[in-house]
């Protein structure tokens, strides 16, 4: 008989602590394999930082195999079937059973479906995406740079504006400042809608005092190409010189095509265990859709998809030790920074799960900032 198998799709925040935690926690009997189709991993908190030049990409990358150290397999293949009915997935052209499936591949982004936006924009929502954008910056010499949100949701709510923040703090620092304006476009009625009415109107504050111009209520419908123009839904436009989107979010199509997605286009799970309507498969991340109490989304963001993934895995060694698996759940805890330049932060803490949700957001300091860097240094650390 085969060795019993967690298996775990994907690698990224929410798939490696799954496996770092189930290799602790499991005997070593069980195998635990991570499959992942990106060799090296990155820290995406850190984009924002590669974008405007903070950062190399080497200093938040490191490669995957080197969990094969802490007796976790790591695979470099695409996911390209999952069977739910015989327990197996299939990534190019090997095969694995599991008796324990995470699913930890979050969601995919795509700048094709707005029309022209892929031939226009910068994106930083990946790694390469936020170098090319680094690039195009070195040589920017002013005008009007449109920050454009293409659809709902997106992961981490603050990035966006915490964007806004650091580029006007760039341009400051290089003396470009009188020469840029910059607009932020988003379909949502405030920024960090989620956290609640007061925390969006301290953004906007912020972003007010910055000369960051907000407009609320833009869904991006297309981007005139030859004038160089964004185009909303609203009949309103704003014409760019440099467009920066975020890019629709959707989960990957591997799992469409699983039956794990439903027609709110992710995969529904129980949001104290992160069971799916599967026996033995769990889902974590960005891929997952929990609704809170009040009927908003609980955020597509790195903390929640840690803390999923190390409930799971205590549920999952619980399971198999015959211990108390109803011990562990997620109680919808976070907590988020928010850049806004000048080596400063603001960061933002709280119950999502509460009935009467009470987010608290710490003014901008230097604290809440080195905070982020200790983070960044500490994860990439103890992971990998």
């Amino acid at each position: 008989m085969p060795d019993p198998t967690v298996l775990i799709l994907g690698c990224g925040i929410g798939g490696v602590v799954a496996a770092n935690e189930c290799r602790r926690l499991l005997p070593a009997s069980w195998r635990v394999v991570v499959v992942d189709r990106e060799a090296r991993a990155s820290f995406p908190p850190s984009y924002p930082w590669v974008m405007t030049g903070e950062r190399r990409p080497e200093a938040i990358t490191r490669p995957r195999n080197r969990l094969s150290r802490r007796g976790i397999e790591f695979v470099n293949a695409e996911v390209s079937q999952i069977d739910l009915g015989n327990r197996h997935v299939r990534a190019e052209s090997r095969e694995f059973h599991y008796d324990y499936l995470i699913v930890a591949l979050g969601a995919e982004t795509s700048l094709d479906t707005v029309l022209g936006l892929a031939e226009t924009a910068h994106s930083f929502y990946t790694l390469e995406g936020a170098e090319r954008l680094a690039a195009t910056l070195r040589y920017f010499d002013g005008g009007r740079v449109v920050i454009a949100i293409a659809g709902l949701p997106f992961k981490c709510p603050a990035v966006p504006y915490e964007a806004a923040m650091l580029l006007e703090h760039r341009f400051h620092s290089i003396s470009l400042r009188q020469k840029v304006e910059i607009d932020l476009y988003t379909p949502e009625t405030r920024p960090l809608a989620v956290t609640g009415a007061a925390n969006g109107q301290a953004v906007e504050g912020l972003l007010a005092h910055k000369g960051i111009g907000f407009h609320a209520e833009h869904r991006l419908a297309s981007v005139d190409t030859a004038k160089r123009e964004a185009v909303f839904a609203n009949g309103g436009s704003a014409p760019f010189d440099l467009l920066i989107a975020v890019p629709e979010h959707r989960a990957a199509a591997v799992l469409r095509e699983s039956g794990l997605v439903d027609e709110t286009g992710w995969v529904p799970v129980d949001r104290a265990t992160l069971a799916t309507g599967h026996e033995g498969v769990f889902a974590v991340g960005d891929a997952t859709y929990i609704r809170l109490d009040d009927g908003m989304l609980l955020p597509k963001a790195g903390v929640f998809a840690e803390g999923q993934a190390r409930v799971v895995a205590r549920r999952i060694a619980a399971r198999v030790s015959g211990g108390n698996a109803a011990a562990a759940t997620f109680d919808g805890r976070g907590r988020c920074f928010l850049e806004v330049g000048a080596g400063a932060a603001a960061m933002a803490d709280g119950d999502f799960f509460a009935s009467e949700r009470r987010i608290a957001m710490k003014q901008p300091s230097i604290v809440w900032h080195w905070a982020k860097v200790a983070l960044e240094k500490y994860w990439l650390w103890r992971q990998y």
